[in-house]
């Protein structure tokens, strides 16, 4: 019965028309300091007081009470949602609670235009159409609004006529959001392959709420400048984390270099450090091969880290002589992966590193 009674009220308020009166505005929300916030978020806002609308649409809103949930997650196959709330809501959730920045933008459109997205979003609400198969890059909570006004108001908002967000790859404004050196931030670009490092367009750039408002902003059409609803406060520069990559795989690599040279690396470090490096090279090729995440495909890491090391390490560690054309080759193997991996995102160089010494040790041990 909640059901039917909830389908009822959708579809009588895709039926409502805006007054003269009514906005649509665009608000961006700051990057939060969890990591499914760190991007920012974008929300279209219907506000018509003369008929006491009052819709916050967002996009790329998700379930924990979905069953399986963190498969479907890994699997990339976890449905996401458009979901609406009262303005105010969305102000108490990101500002109030979350001490988030807030900026409005007000969209210079004629009524058919704003009739024509409030009808898409409500649209949008119905059941079988509100979920959708998620994509960082190409189809989130940005994209998504770009799309929608771009499809009800084409050619208003020139998303690609914006040259301060041209000449960086999807990657690249990626990391800008994140912290250098972090074990999430390395994570990330591990897992990322080649169709990550493609140039975006000013228009592809704003996969990233940011980028959105930058190009709307600049775009032809806005009728006011941005307003700020919410300022937070400055953000801290965290000091250097000496438990970050840089410093424990800089370590790693010296002592790997270090007691390999003298002759003195043990049967049981390389299988230790084979096993725990190939766990990782197995989920990473993993996710480019066995999973929804295309932009995880054809990733340089999996040459670099090379998943049949492990278990193979129990044989060619022992006795790396009769072994010897299989460690050649993958030395060959990493160092190219170790370059490509590098012009990507120089820091993964460092968990590839290790190996790469010590393949190549026991490529040329002689006895």
């Amino acid at each position: 019965m909640k059901k039917i009674l909830l389908f009822l009220l959708i579809s009588l308020a895709a039926k409502a028309q805006l007054s003269s009166k009514a906005e649509v505005v665009l608000v961006t929300v700051a990057p939060g300091k969890e990591l499914h916030s760190a991007f920012g978020h974008t929300i279209l806002w219907i506000n018509d007081s003369s008929n006491g609308i009052d819709r916050a649409y967002s996009y790329g809103t998700f379930d924990f009470r979905t069953e399986n949930f963190y498969l479907k997650f890994l699997m990339g196959t976890l449905p996401y949602t458009i979901s609406v709330h009262s303005m105010r809501d969305e102000f108490e959730y990101n500002a109030q609670y979350e001490k988030r920045g807030m900026i409005a933008q007000k969209l210079q459109l004629d009524s058919l235009q704003k009739n024509a997205i409030f009808q898409a979003l409500e649209n949008n609400l119905l059941p079988e159409n509100r979920e959708y198969a998620y994509k960082f890059f190409y189809d989130n909570c940005s994209t998504r609004i770009r799309d929608m006004i771009e499809r009800n108001a084409p050619g208003k908002y020139a998303w690609k006529q914006a040259p301060n967000l041209e000449g960086k790859s999807y990657r690249d404004w990626m990391n800008k959001y994140l912290v250098p050196n972090s074990w999430v931030t390395l994570g990330m670009n591990l897992a990322l392959g080649v169709p990550s490092n493609v140039k975006a367009t000013a228009s592809q750039s704003c996969y990233l709420p940011d980028n959105l408002a930058s190009a709307t902003n600049l775009a032809k059409g806005l009728s006011a400048n941005p307003v700020t609803l919410f300022e937070a406060d400055a953000s801290v520069v965290a000091p250097f984390d000496f438990t970050g990559p840089y410093v424990i795989l800089s370590i790693l690599s010296l002592l790997v270099g270090f007691f390999s040279f003298k002759g003195k690396f043990p049967y049981a470090a390389d299988v230790a450090l084979f096993s725990v490096i190939g766990v990782l090279a197995w989920f990473i090729f993993f996710l480019g091969t066995a999973t929804n995440h295309e932009v995880m495909a054809w990733n340089p890491a999996s040459l670099m880290l090379f998943p049949f090391n492990f278990p193979l390490v129990f044989w060619f560690a022992k006795n790396p002589l009769k072994w010897k054309k299989y460690l050649q080759i993958i030395s060959v193997l990493c160092l190219i992966g170790l370059i490509w991996s590098g012009m990507q995102f120089t820091p993964m160089v460092l968990i590839g590193l290790p190996i790469f010494i010590r393949v190549c040790y026991l490529s040329f041990i002689k006895k």
